[in-house]
C-alpha cells in the first residue's frame, strides 16, 4: 500500500505529479502580470464605433469583444436593431471588421430582403417581389411612376451590398446546422481576413441563440440546453476575442407590462454569461394605438412604434437606463432617437 502523510495525501502522487508548475518568481511575475496589464488598456484603443447610435455607443463606451444579448418577445424589433447595429458597425471603414449574421430561424433570402431596404429605406416586399412592381409599371398600373422609382432604389441598394462583400455576409441554417459548425465557421472567418489583414477582425450576430443545437452533445431542452448555449457562445467571444450579438426569445409575458430578467427563466443563463444584457420592448406592438411611446410619421395618422432597449445589465459600463430607436417597420429600419426625446420617453415611462 502507497504510504501517505498525516493529511492523507498519497506520497507517490507528490513525486509523480502530472500538474505540477515550475517555481518561479511570483512576485516579478506578478509585476509582469500588471505591466501587461496596462499595455493591453492602452492597446485596446477606444473602442468599435456604433455610427447609427452615438447614444448607444456613448454608453457603452466603445463596443469590445463579449456577448451581448437582445432579449425579447416576438415582434417587439429584435431582429431589426440587432440587424441594424451589426450593419452599421461592420461596414463602418474605421471599424475594420467582418460581419456575419448567423440567421438560424429565417433563410438568407429572406433576410438579404430586409438588409436592402434598411439602407435605401423602401418597403421590403420591393426587394422580395420585385416582379409584383416591374408588372405595375408594365401595366402602366395607377401608382407605376412610383413602383418604378422604387425598384431604382432596389437595384442601387443591391449594388451597394454588393461592395460589402469584404465588410458583411449572411449565412443560414442550409449550411451552418449545429454549434460545432458554427464554432468552426467563425474560426475559419477570422483567419481568412486576418490573413488579408492583420489587423482586421470579425463581429457576429446569432438570431436565434434558442435555436443552435449540438451535434455532439444530447441536452435536454429548457435550462440544460439553455445554459449550455449560453456557456458556450460565451467561450467563442473569449476565445476568438469578437464581438457576439445573440437574439433570445422572451416567453409571452402574461401581463401588459414591460420585461424584465426574471422573464428569461430557462434562458436565465444567458444573463449570467452575458456582457450586456438588452431587453427589447415596443409598446406600439403591445398595446397599438393605445400606446405611450411611439412617434408620428409623416403621411400616417397612426402611432408609430419605437423600440426600447432597457440596459438591464452592462459590464462594459454604469449605464442602466434606455435608450430608444424609431422604428421604420416597413422597411425594418431604427434611426436612433436624440437625449431630448430619450428625455421626454423616461419621462413618461418612470412617472
Amino acid at each position: 500500500m502507497t504510504e501517505k502523510i498525516a493529511s492523507g495525501i498519497d506520497l507517490e502522487s507528490i513525486v509523480n505529479n502530472e500538474n505540477e508548475v515550475e517555481m518561479e518568481d511570483f512576485f516579478a511575475t506578478t509585476l509582469e502580470d500588471y505591466s501587461e496589464f496596462d499595455r493591453f488598456c492602452w492597446n485596446r484603443g477606444e473602442g468599435w464605433k456604433v455610427p447609427i447610435a452615438p447614444l448607444l455607443e456613448e454608453k457603452i463606451e466603445g463596443l469590445e469583444p463579449g456577448m451581448y444579448l437582445f432579449a425579447g418577445e416576438s415582434n417587439t424589433g429584435k431582429t431589426a436593431a440587432m440587424m441594424n447595429l451589426l450593419y452599421s458597425i461592420c461596414t463602418h471603414p474605421e471599424n475594420n471588421l467582418y460581419g456575419i449574421y448567423y440567421s438560424l430561424d429565417d433563410s438568407k433570402n429572406e433576410i438579404l430582403p430586409r438588409v436592402v431596404a434598411m439602407n435605401q429605406q423602401i418597403p421590403i416586399s420591393v426587394c422580395s417581389k420585385p416582379h409584383r412592381y416591374r408588372q405595375k409599371v408594365m401595366n402602366l398600373d395607377e401608382g407605376f411612376l412610383e413602383a418604378d422609382e422604387l425598384l431604382q432604389k432596389r437595384e442601387e441598394g443591391l449594388e451597394e451590398l454588393k461592395k460589402t462583400n469584404r465588410h458583411f455576409r449572411v449565412e443560414d441554417s442550409n449550411k451552418i446546422k449545429n454549434a460545432e459548425q458554427l464554432y468552426d465557421h467563425i474560426g475559419k472567418a477570422k483567419k481568412y481576413v486576418q490573413a488579408q489583414d492583420p489587423e482586421a477582425s470579425v463581429i457576429v450576430a446569432i438570431d436565434a441563440l434558442n435555436d443552435i443545437r449540438f451535434a455532439t452533445k444530447k441536452l435536454n431542452p429548457g435550462n440544460e440546453l439553455n445554459s449550455e448555449i449560453a456557456k458556450t457562445v460565451k467561450g467563442w467571444a473569449v476565445e476568438y476575442g469578437i464581438p457576439i450579438f445573440g437574439s433570445c426569445h422572451l416567453r409571452k409575458l402574461n401581463a401588459v407590462r414591460r420585461p424584465n430578467t426574471d422573464d428569461l427563466k430557462e434562458s436565465i443563463e444567458y444573463v449570467y454569461e452575458s456582457s450586456v444584457v438588452w431587453l427589447v420592448y415596443n409598446d406600439v406592438g403591445k398595446l397599438k394605438q393605445g400606446a405611450s411611446i411611439y412617434f408620428n410619421e409623416d403621411g400616417r395618422e397612426d402611432k408609430r412604434p419605437v423600440i426600447e432597449l432597457d440596459w438591464a445589465k452592462s459590464k462594459k459600463s454604469g449605464f442602466k437606463g434606455r435608450t430608444y430607436y424609431y422604428f421604420l417597420d416597413n422597411c425594418s429600419k431604427i434611426i436612433e432617437c436624440d437625449q431630448e426625446v430619450t428625455d421626454r420617453f423616461n419621462t413618461l415611462i418612470y412617472e
